[in-house]
């Protein structure tokens, strides 16, 4: 999606009224926002329909420890529910990915709004005809590189004072004094990097690499997303790789590349198209790694109800493949709603079977009433 200038400020002028209202900790933030839900709920176009989370869920602040300086994230409630209400998913709450502001509400940094993986959402299902860049999905973390002040700074999309965060920092003033980026550096340019280091390593092997690579820029004043060449000239003045480049031209073709288990450690690739959608395409060997990584009863009931649930088992190396039959066996259990609430529970021990599990096993047997 293009970033939209009256939902930045929209977004900006709930940081300035936070500000007003000497809100600048995530704990005032907390009995703020559900006294002030409505006002919320028109400053992210969030309109809350029956079965949908509050508002004051989905997003959260983030405080700079010594500066005037807040940011925006999406919160784990979002990624976990939203899914279920696409349209939950307003472009202003899709902007709260790390962007940041003063305290007057003014642009400090801009990160890409959230996008989605190709087919999980609606817009990701029919991918327009038109020109497209795609270049390599790097898997560390990402890096939100910003002019503040007299310096430069560096967050991650959640918090200014995170390990990672921490890290990039470090790494940032190496930069800055070995390339001198600070006559490099374009103004009120918002540079977007993947940060590799071994302490940011997911599933793909880095062999102990430490760098940033270029993913992505904006020009805050004409929020100007840089295509690809824009990137290698960027690279080229601050002697920093960008993110490698496909060099076909066939969509259907990049898509199904992402079914070679042949690939293994690499990620997959980001679709830039002419419009400004981006979306992400992931091998199945890759995704294989993080299904086996993260595989719970949880997670299978959640992909049961988005339709997706074989399409996921069926990029799950040999190995892991049978534990998932086994555990998609024990959900779909012949029974009353209320005896299949009460297996579901307890296939879990006590102690793991915490009121958001308890949550998603009732919106699965309702599911499953309807179909």
């Amino acid at each position: 999606m293009h970033v939209d200038r009256e939902v930045v400020r929209s977004v900006g002028r709930l940081a300035s009224t936070l500000y007003a209202d000497k809100i600048t900790t995530s704990e005032s933030w907390s009995a703020w926002a559900r006294r002030n839900a409505r006002s919320l709920e028109k400053f992210l176009g969030y309109t809350q329909l029956e079965g949908m989370p509050a508002v004051y869920t989905l997003v959260k602040p983030f405080f700079h420890p010594t500066e005037p300086l807040v940011g925006f994230n999406y919160t784990q409630t979002a990624h976990n529910t939203l899914y279920e209400f696409p349209a939950g998913w307003t472009p202003a709450i899709r902007h709260c990915r790390g962007i940041v502001f003063d305290s007057g509400g003014s642009l400090v940094a801009l990160p890409f709004p959230k996008f989605f993986n190709y087919g999980e959402h609606e817009e990701t299902r029919d991918l327009p005809n038109e020109p497209f860049e795609a270049t390599v999905k790097h898997d560390g973390h990402l890096g939100i590189i910003f002019q503040y002040g007299s310096g430069l700074h560096l967050t991650t999309r959640g918090d200014f004072g995170s390990r990672t965060s921490l890290l990039g920092n470090k790494m940032l003033a190496k930069y800055v004094a070995r390339s001198n980026w600070a006559s490099q550096m374009p103004p009120e340019v918002t540079l977007l990097v993947e940060i590799i280091h071994p302490n940011t390593q997911v599933y793909v092997d880095y062999h102990d690499e430490k760098q940033f690579i270029i993913i992505g820029a904006y020009h805050l004043p004409t929020l100007h997303d840089y295509d690809y060449a824009r990137l290698r000239e960027l690279g080229r003045r601050l002697r920093l790789p960008v993110s490698q480049r496909w060099t076909g031209t066939n969509l259907d073709e990049l898509v199904a590349l992402m079914a070679d288990r042949s690939v293994e450690n690499q990620e997959g690739f980001v679709i830039r198209f002419a419009s400004g959608l981006r979306v992400k395409l992931k091998y199945q060997t890759y995704i294989g790694k993080m299904v086996a990584d993260k595989l719970s009863y949880t997670y299978l009931m959640n992909r049961w109800m988005t339709g997706n649930l074989q399409r996921m088992l069926d990029t799950l190396p040999e190995e892991i493949y049978n534990t998932a039959l086994r555990m998609v066996g024990q959900i779909f259990v012949t029974m009353t709603p209320q005896e299949k609430w009460r297996r579901l529970y307890d296939i879990l021990p006590e102690n793991q079977s915490t009121a958001y599990y308890q949550g998603v096993c009732r919106e699965f047997v309702k599911h499953m009433m309807h179909v």
